[in-house]
């Protein structure tokens, strides 16, 4: 559970549709702006991270777009061109053409992709709450369908309690149909004993919870000291995990406050 096999990367969504294999590589990372640990902003090193373990999709959170403080960088755009994958951005938060939010990159193309944002607490509690949202990709894939959600949820409990109500109510998580496969992941900023993430564990499984494994589940946060387990994965049953991989290494430290955990999945065809 330490460590993933190398794959050789595919040139293009076409031929990793084409590839006819039963298994993909999912990624879930918050880049952090790819405001380095360093204090530099350099995309390159972020996506070096994610080319390092060559995965087939991921989910990026807080991602940056005409920001002056990364340069005006279109992040999702950079990464996307730096590891010849399809991209997909939703900015969550938009002031004038300064842009913030989800992404996700792809080697499978994107049949159809879905955003909104999640409910927030009442404004008169005063608090310096921060615009969430949601997307749901469907990826077309050899096997079929694949259903790619990732989230960015609250700092505070209550906030989170009500975000959790909408993403497994009628217009998301059980909008998907149940005879296709689907994987539910981003940075959720709770642990494995919240309520949240028990509530995610009575309909999907977590990655890191591979039967019989012999290794504990790893934090994924601080990245130079990890102790917290906030970036989360989870799976329908159609998906089996094979492996699971959090990369500490110097790059993976520098790169952003938040490591990226990655699983190879089967899909049950």
């Amino acid at each position: 559970m330490d460590k993933l096999k190398p794959k050789k990367m595919a040139t293009d969504a076409a031929a990793c549709e084409k590839s006819g294999c039963s298994t993909i590589r999912a990624m879930t990372y918050n880049i952090h702006s790819c405001v380095n640990m360093d204090g530099e902003v350099r995309p390159e090193r972020v996506a070096g991270v994610i080319d390092e373990l060559s995965p087939d999709i991921v989910a990026l959170q807080e991602v940056d777009a005409g920001i002056p403080r990364t340069h005006h960088q279109d992040q999702a755009k950079v990464l996307g061109k730096m590891l010849n994958m399809d991209y997909r951005f939703f900015p969550v938060v938009t002031n004038g053409y300064q842009k913030y939010g989800l992404a996700m990159l792809s080697r499978f193309p994107f049949q159809d992709v879905r955003v909104g944002w999640l409910p927030s607490l009442n404004s008169k509690l005063k608090l310096k709450l921060q615009k969430r949202g949601v997307m749901w990709a469907i990826l077309k894939t050899s096997s079929g369908p694949l259903h790619f959600f990732n989230t960015h949820m609250s700092l505070y409990r209550r906030e989170r309690r009500k975000q959790s109500r909408v993403l497994l109510g009628k217009d998301w998580l059980m909008a998907a149909p149940k005879e296709e496969p689907l994987v539910f992941c981003g940075d959720m900023n709770a642990g494995p004993l919240s309520p949240i993430y028990r509530r995610l564990s009575r309909y999907l499984m977590d990655v890191q919870k591979i039967p019989n494994a012999s290794k504990r589940s790893k934090p994924t946060f601080p990245s130079r000291r990890p102790l917290f387990r906030i970036d989360h994965m989870f799976i329908s049953p159609h998906l089996r995990t094979l492996n699971t991989v959090i990369p500490i290494s110097e790059n993976s430290r520098l790169a952003s406050d938040h490591l990226p955990l990655c699983a190879d999945l089967e899909i049950d065809s």
